[in-house]
């Protein structure tokens, strides 16, 4: 009976972190939220807008949908900076891409745009860029080897 050797055993697939997890989620899901009630908010700007900006400005601020995007782009500050913390930003980054396909989804489901084949392919390819990104360690240097900028 021969032996059969096994050349390059396959490695385990990096698990990610579940409070990275959560932060990721957090990530996609607070930017889908701000894209969408924001794209909202444009689509209701009074007619005279471009022409009185200032007072278009005063308006909106006052407007309750602008002030809960406000405060989720908050949110969003909070989760990005503890996201960092727990991962290399040339790995986070790419992950959070996937809020382009939530905010695509959104917007078609919410908003009635549509989604085009070309823009369908460009989401299968935003799909296939993170998932290889997952594949990879989210923490590529030591706490102890990280520069100070």
């Amino acid at each position: 009976m021969t032996e059969t050797s096994n050349p390059s055993p396959k490695r385990p697939r990096p698990a990610i972190p579940p409070l990275l997890l959560a932060g990721l989620a957090a990530a996609i899901l607070l930017d889908t939220l701000v894209q969408v009630l924001w794209k909202r908010s444009a689509l209701s700007l009074p007619a005279d807008f471009a022409i009185h900006p200032l007072a278009g400005l005063w308006s909106l601020a006052r407007r309750g949908d602008v002030i809960v995007v406000g405060l989720l782009i908050g949110a969003q500050m909070v989760n990005w900076l503890k996201v960092l913390d727990r991962a290399d930003v040339s790995y986070a980054l790419p992950i959070t891409a996937l809020s382009y396909v939530s905010v695509a989804g959104a917007s078609y489901l919410f908003l009635h745009e549509g989604l085009s084949p070309a823009r369908m392919a460009g989401i299968g390819l935003i799909l296939l860029g993170v998932f290889f990104i997952s594949r990879s360690h989210p923490v590529t240097a030591q706490a102890g080897e990280r520069g100070e900028l």
